[in-house]
């Protein structure tokens, strides 16, 4: 078992992606604490694994991390590994560029031209920018600085932040999503360069289209648009970008320093 007794802190940990990850952990011998906003949906995740426990936290909310990994340090005892995942995509905003980029698509492929504008970044209020960031970029940082103190006294520790493609290419539709996730790409590099002196790993992973359950609320002439994009024919299963992760997380990974892997089907390939 490749991460026997390790302390693996996953947020975002009670469903998608992060479901997945933690499970790959379990599988690999870890000891997963499941930081997840609902605590309903982190502690059944939690009583299907070996060792695990679920922690309540809102990543946007500085104090709540700040309790949040005070309480797996107390009952772990350090952090080994960071991982953070947690995210949204919006709500309203979200929903209503899925139903401007259906008639995008269907205007084009009807007349060849397309004639709904998307407005999605003049439609964005402060709120919906301000949350989007708090909850990605901001609550990356929070949880990193919460474990760094920790991984630097004992001269170990990995950290897997979570991006996305449309963090590298843009992300029609979703500026503010495709900022925060562009930001995180730069927080990890800068971070990863200060503390691998001190025996800490920091990368990312920037996934393409993934079969999850949110994938499910998008109409379906756009998950043919998506997976036409995508070179290998399909969407990603959450265990493919979690076999990402684990890479990342394992002693396999030990020359990878501020690097970003993109398991995408071929959607980007530079």
């Amino acid at each position: 078992m490749r991460l026997k007794d390790r302390v693996c802190v996953v947020t975002g940990g009670g469903s998608g992606i992060g479901e997945a990850i933690c499970r790959s952990y379990d599988r690999e011998g870890a000891r997963v604490a499941i930081v997840d906003v609902d605590l309903a949906a982190a502690g059944r995740v939690a009583e299907s694994l070996a060792c695990a426990i679920a922690v309540q936290c809102d990543v946007g909310d500085p104090a709540a991390v700040r309790r949040a990994f005070a309480d797996v340090i107390a009952r772990f005892g350090h952090v080994d590994v960071l991982v953070n995942n947690a995210g949204i995509v919006g709500k309203d905003e979200y929903q209503r560029t899925l139903e401007s980029r259906e008639l995008q698509i269907n205007e084009l492929r009807e007349t060849g031209a397309i004639k709904t504008p998307l407005r999605a970044a003049v439609q964005l209020t402060d709120e919906q920018w301000r949350r989007m960031m708090a909850i990605h970029l901001d609550g990356t940082f929070y949880c990193t600085r919460a474990v760094l103190e920790d991984m630097e006294k004992r001269g170990q520790g990995v950290i897997v932040n979570m991006s996305s493609i449309n963090g590298i290419d843009g992300g029609l539709g979703n500026p503010h999503y495709a900022a925060a996730k562009a930001g995180i790409l730069g927080f990890t590099r800068a971070v990863a360069k200060e503390v691998i002196a001190q025996g800490i790993r920091v990368n990312a992973v920037a996934p393409g289209f993934v079969d999850t359950p949110l994938r499910e609320t998008i109409a379906a002439v756009i998950q043919r648009a998506q997976v036409a994009a995508t070179p290998i024919g399909r969407a990603a299963t959450a265990e493919e970008i979690a076999n990402a992760v684990l890479f990342l997380t394992t002693d396999e990974s030990s020359y990878f320093v501020g690097q970003t892997l993109s398991p995408n089907g071929g959607y980007i390939t530079r």
